[in-house]
């Protein structure tokens, strides 16, 4: 059964959900700053592991304190 969290997607997918070019994903991948899966010639991405990463990855904010 293939649930939200094990799906996979593609490099163009993986782009447009970072809001990126695909030869940023493929720098991503080839310098192994993101979770990817080779299926032979193939990179694909498990989306909860992408999400995972951006959470990861994520800069807080600078907030002032009073």
């Amino acid at each position: 059964m293939k649930g939200p969290e094990t799906e996979l997607l593609t490099v163009d997918e993986v782009a447009a959900l970072l809001r990126t070019t695909v030869k940023g994903v493929y720098y991503l991948v080839e310098h192994r700053r993101i979770p990817h899966l080779k299926l032979g010639r193939r990179i694909r991405f498990v989306r909860s592991d992408v999400l995972s990463w951006l959470e990861q990855n994520r800069v807080p904010s600078l907030e002032k304190k009073r």
